[in-house]
């Protein structure tokens, strides 16, 4: 299946809504999920696209259905290892579901591969856009790696035009 990715399309992982220990774990500020909410909702309109790269909340079905509805744009989640309840669950909240891993090739010639978990061994002329690390230092993730984790990205979305400016892979 094709989705409808393309440079203007809002990125974000790991913001684990509801996961009390992650503060504490990734060093978050006070008042991490609602800065992750105001950010997401000040730069994203109802009908642009997010694509959330695994992780997006823990905890009660109730906690992710209030949820759900607060946050602007038509989200696609690619369930990462947090993301432990049904398909079914997500898709009635109208969230829609993006396979681990989503390959894409990209107007630039970047042949990009969007996975929750990094993949390593990285095949040559891929860049991997991915999440699950958080703010650790990862030694055997190389240039071509790119973490989307809220830790390293200001808490926020950012647009995939934006994230993919300062690479070249060829």
């Amino acid at each position: 299946m094709i989705y409808p990715f393309d440079d203007q399309t809002w990125i974000i992982s790991d913001t684990h809504f509801f996961h009390e220990n992650i503060g504490r774990y990734c060093d978050r500020p006070d008042g991490w999920q609602d800065t992750i909410t105001e950010n997401w909702n000040c730069l994203i309109q109802p009908e642009e696209i997010v694509f959330h790269v695994g992780d997006l909340a823990l905890g009660r079905k109730e906690n992710i259905e209030g949820l759900a509805p607060l946050l602007n744009g038509r989200l696609y989640l690619m369930r990462g290892n947090h993301d432990r309840h049904s398909n079914g669950f997500y898709q009635r909240l109208g969230i829609a579901l993006a396979p681990d891993p989503y390959r894409m090739d990209h107007p630039s010639g970047f042949n990009l591969i969007f996975s929750h978990r990094p993949i390593v061994p990285l095949a040559s002329g891929v860049l991997n856009l991915h999440g699950h690390i958080h703010n650790s230092l990862a030694p055997e993730l190389g240039a071509r790696h790119v973490n989307l984790c809220v830790e390293v990205r200001d808490y926020r979305p950012w647009r995939l035009g934006e994230i993919l400016t300062p690479y070249t892979i060829r």
